[in-house]
């Protein structure tokens, strides 16, 4: 019998590997899908199906870099076109090499939490194999330790826990129920893209942003009652809003925005019905309580 893999195991395999000062690529097969890359012991960089890779993330910054990322890959990303793609923003004046750091640790943690933290409760594990091999990563990218990695992606999964979202949770606006709501420049960027529906997966994609911002984004908006999760029904069916979630949210205590958040309306949708039936399923996110149980049980295989 084969033993049955999960996120904890991708966890333990990749401290093994950290502990052996090991330098190659851990692969792992699953729903979502990635690879950590590792130079003696410490993560040069990371990537997975459900994060915006560097490409992305760099022509988010600007559009010529988004024509950079087609030149020097083709249209087919790989490795060695990202670590070209950074040197050519560096270069090019595009970002610093702080920048780019710290544009890469973030994708680094993206890829991380999803690939070892089961934030969904349909979120399989095929495969892990480890290849052993050179790294070819350019010094523009920071060799980050497992731990400061780690400790970022618990601290970031124990936020999003509390929002009751997982990445393939689908979300839909709803009408406002309040005459005015504030958001930051970020709430509004992602509550402008989400459409008909979409889920935090779709609106990282789309904008070319970090999975875990986008998520904690959606999670302020939910909470606010701007928009709920909702069961999307295939061929033309209007999306049905899940039961119990959604809340509204009360008077806030916390001191005025800063003048870097805006009020503005949001576009009105008809909000929709509840749908007891339907509570939990594919896509949708641990409850609080399992998730907390998860990372208490991991933080203590650290």
């Amino acid at each position: 019998m084969h033993e049955e893999l999960g996120r904890p195991q991708v966890m333990t395999a990749l401290e093994n590997l950290v502990i052996r000062e090991a330098s190659g690529v851990l692969e792992v097969t699953g729903s979502p899908s990635g690879a950590v890359y590792l130079d003696g012991g410490r993560i040069a960089f990371a990537r997975a199906t459900w994060v915006p890779g560097l490409a992305a993330r760099l022509g988010a910054i600007s559009p010529a870099l988004a024509g950079l990322g087609e030149v020097t890959s083709g249209g087919d990303a790989d490795d060695a076109d990202d670590a070209a793609l950074a040197g050519l923003a560096v270069r090019c004046g595009y970002l610093t090499a702080a920048g780019l750091h710290e544009l890469i640790r973030s994708i680094v943690v993206d890829a991380f939490l999803v690939l070892t933290i089961p934030l969904a409760m349909d979120s399989p594990v095929a495969a892990i194999r480890f290849t052993s091999t050179r790294t070819y990563w350019t010094e523009m990218f920071p060799r980050l330790g497992v731990d400061e990695v780690r400790e970022e992606a618990f601290r970031r999964a124990e936020r999003l826990a509390e929002h009751g979202l997982a990445p393939t949770t689908a979300v839909a606006l709803c009408d406002l129920r309040v005459p005015s709501a504030v958001l930051t420049r970020e709430q509004w960027a992602v509550a402008c893209r989400i459409g008909a529906h979409a889920s935090a997966l779709d609106l990282a994609a789309r904008r070319g942003a970090a999975l875990i911002d986008t998520l904690e984004c959606l999670g302020s908006l939910t909470r606010a009652g701007l928009c709920a999760p909702v069961c999307v029904s295939g061929h033309g069916q209007p999306p049905t809003r899940v039961s119990g979630q959604g809340r509204r949210m009360g008077q806030s205590s916390q001191p005025a925005p800063a003048q870097s958040e805006t009020t503005r309306r949001l576009p009105t949708r008809h909000a929709a019905q509840d749908y007891p039936g339907w509570t939990g399923g594919p896509g949708q996110a641990q409850s609080v309580e399992i998730l907390r149980q998860v990372l208490n049980g991991l933080k203590k295989l650290s």
